[in-house]
Parts: structure tokens; sequence; C-alpha cells
């Protein structure tokens, strides 16, 4: 119940802190996606059924805050947790490297398949800036869940023991 607790909070305060810089006070390339850190920090250390359940609110609150089409971000994010999931079944090391190379890799094929679904649409997405402001977002949400994965999963670890 604590992880699902702290993953709330984490992924709310986010969230909101997102929408609330939105509003002109920080770039949103700047702002780390905490939504989908805490979905990928479910799918990867929180085991069975508490790990969907803890996905399932930031899911919605990515849902809320993107202009999407409905339902697009929340089932994204969920096929999100279920991929990260595979991954920590399949092929995931504790190792900081890895890490980054697994949040960085998730992040950039959700740019590229919204990069494809905006292509799909009819629209033209892509400009140098953009494409710059994209790889500044990956970076640095990448950067940031390696110290905070490896510290609330050293913290859930030792509480276990």
């Amino acid at each position: 119940m604590r992880h699902f607790l702290v993953l709330l909070a984490a992924s709310y305060a986010g969230a909101a802190a997102g929408v609330w810089w939105f509003s002109g006070f920080v770039p949103w390339f700047l702002l780390p996606d905490f939504p989908f850190l805490s979905i990928v920090f479910a799918g990867l250390f929180l085991p069975g059924p508490m790990g969907f359940l803890a996905a399932i609110p930031p899911a919605l609150f990515r849902e809320i805050t993107s202009s999407a089409p409905p339902w697009t971000f929340f089932l994204a994010s969920l096929a999100l947790y279920f991929v990260s999931r595979e991954i920590a079944l399949r092929l995931f090391v504790r190792v900081e490297y890895y890490i980054l190379a697994t949040v960085v890799s998730l992040l950039l094929a959700e740019s590229l398949s919204i990069v494809g679904l905006m292509l799909l649409a009819g629209s033209r997405p892509f400009s140098f800036l953009w494409g710059a402001q994209e790889a500044v977002r990956i970076a640095w949400t990448g950067l940031l869940a390696v110290p905070l994965f490896m510290d609330l999963s050293m913290r859930w670890r030792g509480v276990r023991e």
C-alpha cells in the first residue's frame, strides 16, 4: 500500500507542478514527466497487481493533462506499463546505466509513436527546434530517473528486509 501511495503522490505532484509551470514559467521540455516515471517504476519494480494498480492513477493524470484525443494517453500509458513489466521480467538489471537506457528507450519509443500518429493524422510536427526540445526532455527525464529509481528501490528493498 505504501508503494501505491508514494507513486500516487509523486505522479500527482509532478503532474500538478507541470500544469502550473506550463502556464509560462518554465518551458515544457525542461519538465520531467513524473507520471511517466511513476508508470515505468511501477512496471519495473512493483510485482503483480500492486504495480498495475499503481500505474492507473498516473495514466489518468497523463490523460487529463495532455491535449490528445480521448483515452489516447491513458491507453498508451497502460501499454507503457506492460512493456516496462515485460522488461522487468525478462531483461532488467538494477544498474544505473541500464535504468538510464531503459527509461530513455521507452521515452524515445513513445515520442516516435506520437510522431507517427501525428503523421498518420496529416499534421507535420517536424522542425529542428521541436527535435531539440524533445531530445532535452528525453535526456532530462532519463537522467532524473536514475537517482530517483535507485533511491526508491533501495529504500523499499531495505524496508522488506
